[in-house]
């Protein structure tokens, strides 16, 4: 299985897009790609205080609580409260959005793809789930105890806090650790249609 292993000591530190904090950057497409001209990203954020998003104009999004308690996005026009057991929340990078924190500092999971270049899709698996991917290009983050990618005969472990990036082997499956165990798993796909 063609994968690359991705150790969190290998994780870029950069500040927020509007400078309101900081986001760990787990991969990014091109390397070394900027963020005006990644075509997918993907990142950790810490969210300690209430205050805007920063814009990503023509961008897709998807935003999972990690961990911590409530991550309350005001869109202006309606509300949309996220914690650890709510499902991943896709939403325009376009948008003008605010966030509030009222149970304290989390931590998420945003994931990126530039509109018009690829798609992402972004599942969260608990406590032993396992989801088949078909997409060519994909990443799983063990979040929570080890989780195991099987392709085939082979299987691989990805340890927790890792993240592995998997290329051309399709259909794979990956499968959270039992007894509490959390991973995601994040498709790239390309445009539909284009």
């Amino acid at each position: 299985m063609p994968v690359r292993m991705l150790d969190p000591a290998t994780f870029r530190r950069m500040p927020w897009k509007n400078g309101g904090g900081e986001t760990i950057e787990i991969l990014a497409y091109p390397d070394g790609a900027d963020l005006a001209s990644f075509d997918w990203r993907i990142s950790m954020a810490r969210v300690a205080s209430d205050g805007p998003f920063s814009r990503f104009d023509g961008i897709d999004r998807t935003l999972s609580v990690l961990e911590g308690g409530r991550l309350v996005l005001d869109f202006g026009t309606g509300r949309t409260v996220l914690d650890p057991l709510a499902a991943p929340f896709p939403f325009a990078g376009d948008a003008a959005v605010s966030g509030a924190v009222p149970d304290g500092p989390i931590l998420d999971l945003n994931v990126m793809t530039r509109r018009g270049s690829c798609t992402h899709q972004v599942q969260r698996l608990r406590n032993g789930a396992a989801a088949e991917c078909h997409a060519s290009l994909a990443l799983a983050l063990a979040w929570r105890g080890t989780a195991l990618l099987e392709t085939g005969n082979t299987q691989e472990p990805v340890p927790e806090g890792h993240a592995a990036l998997i290329k051309g082997e399709a259909p794979f499956w990956l499968a959270a650790a039992a007894d509490g165990g959390i991973a995601y798993l994040v498709e790239i796909g390309p445009v539909r249609g284009g």
